[in-house]
Protein backbone atom coordinates (compact mmCIF):
# COMPACT_ATOMS: atom_id res chain seq x y z
CA UNK A 1 0.00 0.00 0.00
CA UNK A 2 1.47 3.44 -0.67
CA UNK A 3 1.20 5.68 2.00
CA UNK A 4 1.48 9.62 2.20
CA UNK A 5 1.61 11.95 5.26
CA UNK A 6 1.88 15.28 5.35
CA UNK A 7 4.31 17.22 7.19
CA UNK A 8 2.03 17.63 10.42
CA UNK A 9 2.00 13.95 10.69
CA UNK A 10 5.42 13.93 10.15
CA UNK A 11 6.34 16.32 12.64
CA UNK A 12 4.46 14.21 15.53
CA UNK A 13 7.17 11.48 14.26
CA UNK A 14 9.72 13.83 15.04
CA UNK A 15 8.98 16.16 18.00
CA UNK A 16 7.11 15.28 20.82
CA UNK A 17 4.23 17.58 21.14
CA UNK A 18 0.02 16.59 21.21
CA UNK A 19 -0.44 13.76 19.12
CA UNK A 20 2.56 12.38 19.03
CA UNK A 21 1.73 9.08 20.92
CA UNK A 22 -1.03 8.42 18.48
CA UNK A 23 0.53 9.38 15.57
CA UNK A 24 3.43 6.90 16.77
CA UNK A 25 0.77 3.99 17.62
CA UNK A 26 -0.47 4.84 14.31
CA UNK A 27 2.27 4.92 11.99
CA UNK A 28 3.35 1.26 13.89
CA UNK A 29 -0.11 -0.09 13.50
CA UNK A 30 0.69 0.14 9.66
CA UNK A 31 3.81 -1.37 10.02
CA UNK A 32 6.47 1.38 9.87
CA UNK A 33 5.91 2.29 5.69
CA UNK A 34 7.99 3.87 3.94
CA UNK A 35 7.33 7.44 3.24
CA UNK A 36 7.96 9.83 0.39
CA UNK A 37 10.20 12.83 1.58
CA UNK A 38 9.87 15.78 -0.63
CA UNK A 39 12.22 18.55 -0.84
CA UNK A 40 8.83 20.35 0.30
CA UNK A 41 8.26 18.03 3.16
CA UNK A 42 12.03 18.79 4.59
CA UNK A 43 11.61 22.74 4.40
CA UNK A 44 8.19 22.03 5.66
CA UNK A 45 9.83 19.89 9.03
CA UNK A 46 12.87 21.61 9.54
CA UNK A 47 11.09 24.96 10.21
CA UNK A 48 8.61 23.81 12.14
CA UNK A 49 10.83 22.13 14.58
CA UNK A 50 12.65 25.58 14.63
CA UNK A 51 9.46 27.37 14.76
CA UNK A 52 8.47 25.21 17.42
CA UNK A 53 11.30 26.15 19.77
CA UNK A 54 11.39 30.03 18.98
CA UNK A 55 7.72 30.07 20.38
CA UNK A 56 8.35 27.50 23.14
CA UNK A 57 11.48 29.83 24.27
CA UNK A 58 9.49 33.26 23.91
CA UNK A 59 7.02 32.15 26.38
CA UNK A 60 8.73 30.05 28.81
CA UNK A 61 10.68 30.21 32.15
CA UNK A 62 14.91 29.51 32.54
CA UNK A 63 14.61 26.12 33.03
CA UNK A 64 12.27 25.14 30.53
CA UNK A 65 14.75 26.96 27.62
CA UNK A 66 17.09 24.99 28.82
CA UNK A 67 15.25 21.96 27.88
CA UNK A 68 13.65 23.16 24.50
CA UNK A 69 16.92 23.78 23.22
CA UNK A 70 17.67 19.94 23.46
CA UNK A 71 14.66 18.99 22.18
CA UNK A 72 15.16 20.95 18.83
CA UNK A 73 18.56 19.20 18.07
CA UNK A 74 17.06 16.05 18.90
CA UNK A 75 14.21 16.27 16.82
CA UNK A 76 16.67 17.08 13.72
CA UNK A 77 19.19 14.34 14.24
CA UNK A 78 15.55 12.34 14.02
CA UNK A 79 14.45 13.74 11.01
CA UNK A 80 18.61 13.20 9.79
CA UNK A 81 17.62 9.47 11.23
CA UNK A 82 14.70 8.67 9.76
CA UNK A 83 16.15 9.30 6.57
CA UNK A 84 19.23 7.42 6.67
CA UNK A 85 17.11 4.43 8.03
CA UNK A 86 14.80 4.76 4.79
CA UNK A 87 12.21 5.12 6.81
CA UNK A 88 11.66 8.76 4.92
CA UNK A 89 12.30 8.36 1.05
CA UNK A 90 13.85 11.45 -0.46
CA UNK A 91 11.42 12.05 -3.52
CA UNK A 92 11.01 14.58 -5.91
CA UNK A 93 7.98 14.09 -7.78
CA UNK A 94 6.63 15.84 -11.04
CA UNK A 95 6.32 19.38 -9.45
CA UNK A 96 4.73 21.15 -13.00
CA UNK A 97 2.25 18.20 -12.99
CA UNK A 98 1.56 18.27 -8.82
CA UNK A 99 1.12 22.11 -9.63
CA UNK A 100 -1.34 21.65 -11.74
CA UNK A 101 -3.65 19.39 -10.03
CA UNK A 102 -2.95 21.30 -6.56
CA UNK A 103 -4.70 24.06 -8.77
CA UNK A 104 -7.55 21.89 -9.56
CA UNK A 105 -7.77 20.93 -6.14
CA UNK A 106 -8.38 24.71 -5.24
CA UNK A 107 -10.58 25.52 -7.79
CA UNK A 108 -12.72 22.84 -6.55
CA UNK A 109 -12.23 22.47 -2.98
CA UNK A 110 -11.04 26.16 -1.43
CA UNK A 111 -14.52 27.92 -1.73
CA UNK A 112 -16.11 25.88 0.37
CA UNK A 113 -12.95 24.68 2.96
CA UNK A 114 -10.36 27.30 3.18
CA UNK A 115 -7.92 25.01 2.50
CA UNK A 116 -4.05 26.19 1.95
CA UNK A 117 -1.85 25.94 -0.55
CA UNK A 118 0.80 23.70 0.38
CA UNK A 119 -1.90 21.66 1.86
CA UNK A 120 -3.17 21.14 -1.31
CA UNK A 121 -0.23 20.45 -3.04
CA UNK A 122 0.82 17.71 -0.56
CA UNK A 123 -2.43 16.22 -1.76
CA UNK A 124 -1.80 16.50 -5.27
CA UNK A 125 1.52 15.02 -4.80
CA UNK A 126 -0.22 12.44 -3.00
CA UNK A 127 -2.78 11.70 -5.93
CA UNK A 128 0.31 11.86 -8.20
CA UNK A 129 2.26 9.16 -6.51
CA UNK A 130 -1.10 7.09 -6.43
CA UNK A 131 -0.92 6.70 -2.80
CA UNK A 132 -3.90 4.87 -1.38
CA UNK A 133 -3.75 6.08 2.44
CA UNK A 134 -3.21 9.90 3.42
CA UNK A 135 -1.90 10.48 6.88
CA UNK A 136 -2.53 13.64 8.28
CA UNK A 137 -3.01 15.49 11.65
CA UNK A 138 -4.98 18.56 10.02
CA UNK A 139 -8.53 18.29 9.50
CA UNK A 140 -9.58 20.40 6.47
CA UNK A 141 -7.29 18.54 4.48
CA UNK A 142 -7.98 14.84 5.54
CA UNK A 143 -11.55 15.70 4.98
CA UNK A 144 -10.52 16.82 1.29
CA UNK A 145 -7.91 13.34 0.69
CA UNK A 146 -11.48 11.35 1.57
CA UNK A 147 -13.31 13.25 -1.06
CA UNK A 148 -10.32 12.47 -3.55
CA UNK A 149 -11.15 9.04 -2.88
CA UNK A 150 -7.99 8.98 -0.34
CA UNK A 151 -8.10 6.41 2.32
CA UNK A 152 -7.27 9.09 5.40
CA UNK A 153 -5.65 8.15 9.03
CA UNK A 154 -6.27 11.33 10.82
CA UNK A 155 -4.75 12.24 14.25
CA UNK A 156 -6.24 14.52 16.40
CA UNK A 157 -3.56 17.27 18.25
Amino acid sequence: MRVYADTSFIVKLLAREAGTEEALAQYRRLGRPALAFLPLHALEAENAIRAKAFHQRHSAGPHERSQISREEPVALERLSHFITRGVLVETNGDWDAACARAGDLSRRHTATTGARSLDLLHLAFALEFECELFLSTDECQAGIAASEGLEVLFVKD
